[in-house]
């Protein structure tokens, strides 16, 4: 590789990641891409003199060492049930060993640059708004939506719209007015796409998204505007709601749902009460094996077979799901207590970094992408609450390029180091 081909990697890198949630939200290929992602940030981080990089990374040392639970967890599970499974193995990896070299390389390259990846959510909301209302049709019914099932995809867009709106402070073109609007029209139309899909989790973490902005915008210390500001956009979002009947639909029927499932049929073939009996197996498989796990993600049919036995699910769900659909109840159940907390620590150590970096005394630009980063780990987990959100490597892979990238931008300059490192 010659010299001339290594100055445009930063340039190269910033395009991967601008392309990462595109792919991940249309055609796919977004796995493939982290693996080109991590190549070009290792071909940075190799013409660096390694006592730079290794000094940009020293302050996440504690971090670092926290995301290699995920990975220790599957070992440990599969050591323990003698049962080697890969795809488990990949998972962990990505994660213990795609954040340090994604992280490495994000913080050699010029932040200006770096946050033109926000062209990359608001294209990945346009085009999967383009998609759902395409599959929606003229009757706006719950689109089959491609690469997730309408859960995962709705939340994903939810997140995607909400990153477009945060970055309404950072200025990426000499045309900041026509940036901020076109940002904003991104995300109200990537809105109405989510509102279409009909899903019920992402509505959950609308008050939290409510919460960063606010925090962000500066107003937490003054607690009537903040008031203000949280239920004028509760109201909007029960307005947008409201507007659609399938969705208004929907919710009452999945409290309906869930109060019959709870006292006169327990095994009915509902959509909230399939939770309930996915849920209620998961704990039954977590407490038969509560150190060790299964190790099998596989096994978790086998034990809704035996669930069938014992009452405690129908037929129809021990024959068509192979999932609890919750992260956390999957974790506790195939990796047992270290993989629940290995599955915490994913999610709120970053957070925890994020949540001190979106202080008041921190520079605009880097709180932005504080709040990006905090609302990314905790969506994630509210989304996964209600859907297995880590199913596939897709969004194990933009999870971890995200809280990467949502580290290096929030990075305290040489001024700041001693008050907002890591610790």
């Amino acid at each position: 590789m010659t010299r001339s081909s290594l100055s445009h990697t930063p340039f190269l890198i910033t395009f991967l990641v601008v392309l990462l949630p595109v792919l991940t939200l249309t055609v796919g290929g977004g796995s493939a891409l982290f693996y080109l992602l991590i190549v070009a940030c290792l071909c940075m981080v190799a013409t660096t003199p390694a006592t730079h990089w290794m000094q940009q990374l020293r302050p996440y040392r504690w971090l670092l060492l926290v995301l290699c639970l995920p990975l220790a967890a599957v070992l440990l599970s599969q050591l323990l049930n003698a049962h080697w499974e890969g795809p488990s193995i990949e998972r962990g990896l990505r994660i213990s060993l795609g954040f340090p070299c994604l992280l490495a390389g994000f913080l050699l390259i010029d932040r200006q640059r770096l946050r033109h990846f926000i062209w990359g959510p608001i294209t990945a909301g346009i085009a999967a708004t383009a998609i759902v209302c395409y599959l929606a049709g003229p009757t706006l019914q719950r689109p089959p939506t491609p690469q997730f099932n309408a859960v995962g995809y709705g939340n994903l867009m939810l997140l995607m719209a909400v990153l477009s709106i945060y970055s309404l402070s950072w200025q990426c073109t000499r045309h900041p007015r026509a940036e901020r609007a076109f940002k904003i029209a991104a995300a109200a139309l990537t809105c109405v796409g989510f509102v279409l899909t009909q899903t019920r989790t992402g509505w959950m973490a609308i008050p939290v998204f409510a919460i960063i902005g606010i925090a962000l915008a500066g107003w937490l210390h003054r607690p009537m505007r903040a008031l203000a500001a949280l239920l004028g956009i509760g109201l909007i979002a029960l307005a947008v709601g409201a507007s659609n009947p399938a969705l208004r639909e929907r919710v009452t029927q999945g409290a309906q749902e869930i109060h019959e499932c709870l006292t006169v049929a327990p095994t009915a073939d509902t959509s909230m009460c399939i939770r309930l009996q996915l849920w209620n197996s998961a704990w039954h498989m977590f407490k038969s094996a509560p150190w060790s796990g299964t190790g099998d993600r596989s096994s978790f049919k086998d034990m809704l077979q035996q669930g069938v036995a014992a009452g405690r699910v129908s037929p129809f769900v021990a024959r068509d799901f192979g999932e609890p659909h919750n992260d956390f109840l999957q974790a506790l159940a195939t990796l047992g207590v270290a993989g629940g907390i290995a599955l915490l620590a994913l999610y709120f150590a970053p957070a925890w970094l994020f949540l001190r970096r979106l202080r008041r005394n921190v520079p605009q630009t880097q709180r932005v992408a504080a709040a990006m980063g905090l609302a990314v780990c905790l969506s994630f987990a509210i989304f996964g609450l209600t859907e297995l959100m880590f199913r596939g490597m897709r969004t194990v892979s933009l999870y971890v390029a995200f809280i990467a990238l949502f580290t290096a931008l929030s990075a305290p300059s040489p001024d700041q180091a001693d008050d907002l490192a890591p610790k």
